[in-house]
């Protein structure tokens, strides 16, 4: 006697219309499933050096049900500010090899350590992707720094931010790192 309230609850969830993402009442925007912050890390990881990078690596998984329109990178509190050139933020698509992807607006600001980096257009579910950032200069003093990763969906001033995890980069004195 089931058997024909299965069939019916069958066939009516294979007529319901995919949803893409989470659109709450007020028009806010979310992602079904978050980004994973895959790591941070730097090739160059002694104290005052110049001319060197930062990766922060993020998966978007195909169940995103969003694209990813903004990645905010804020350095937590620590014993000194580190500050970037947005101008030389790159974003690459892929494992290996990696493609660059276009980018939209990038800014920093000093005040909160807060860089934003815009996709234009935004990074699709199922991507694994590379935002490669450049500081003024690594820190002078050695240590531990931090940095709050935070995902964005597309949707504009209507889309809410979640934090995706935290960035770990380790500066050292000297060359004695490995």
């Amino acid at each position: 006697m089931l058997r024909p309230l299965a069939i019916a609850l069958v066939g009516i969830a294979t007529l319901t219309p995919k949803i893409l993402g989470v659109e709450f009442p007020d028009s806010r925007v979310a992602f079904d499933q978050l980004p994973v912050f895959v790591e941070a890390n730097t090739r160059y990881p002694q104290v005052w050096l110049t001319n060197t990078t930062y990766n922060f690596i993020v998966q978007i998984p195909t169940t995103a049900g969003e694209p990813l329109a903004r990645l905010d990178i804020r350095q937590l509190p620590s014993i000194e500010t580190i500050y970037f050139l947005p101008q030389r933020t790159r974003a690459f698509i892929g494992d290996r090899p990696h493609q660059p992807i276009p980018l939209g607006e990038v800014t920093f600001d000093g005040n909160s350590a807060l860089l934003k980096v815009t996709f234009d257009p935004p990074v699709p579910p199922g991507s694994y992707l590379r935002v490669e950032v450049a500081p003024v200069r690594n820190p002078q003093w050695d240590g531990t720094y931090l940095f709050a990763v935070t995902a964005f969906p597309r949707g504009g001033d209507r889309a809410l931010g979640q934090n995706i995890g935290t960035g770990r980069l380790q500066f050292y004195r000297n060359s004695n790192f490995f």
